[in-house]
């Protein structure tokens, strides 16, 4: 009985807990090697360079918004089909995923089409 309550608990800790653990140490072993990266050079008599922040690509909302709406697109379409007909269950997830990834390479499309003639912030000619 206590095996069949701790299995699903250990999963949901395995999927969840264990990669934010391991994604905050990273992120404080980063700041960390930063920090002391910065000391060493004060200590040398080196002032550290300041870094810049990158500017924003403004195309980047535009690009998520219609990728999001090229999703929602996709899975409205393969829910449509699958409620249309009698599949069986892999063959509806299947309809589902196809629609989806296919109404999201429209949107890549779509928003190429956008902004190919436009000149991005951060391109280099």
């Amino acid at each position: 009985m206590l095996e069949s309550v701790l299995i699903p608990i250990v999963a949901i800790v395995c999927t969840i807990a264990l990669p934010v653990i391991f994604g905050s140490l990273v992120l404080l072993r980063n700041i960390n090697a930063n920090s002391q990266e910065r000391l060493e050079l004060a200590r040398h008599g080196i002032v550290a360079p300041v870094r810049p922040k990158p500017s924003p690509n403004k195309y980047r909302t535009l690009r998520n918004g219609i990728l999001c709406i090229g999703i929602a697109i996709g899975i409205a379409i393969g829910t449509r089909i699958v409620l249309s007909g009698g599949y069986r269950e892999y063959i509806e997830f299947l309809i589902i995923c196809s629609t989806t990834i296919m109404c999201l390479g429209l949107g890549y499309l779509v928003f190429y089409l956008i902004v190919k003639n436009k000149k991005l912030e951060n391109e280099e000619y």
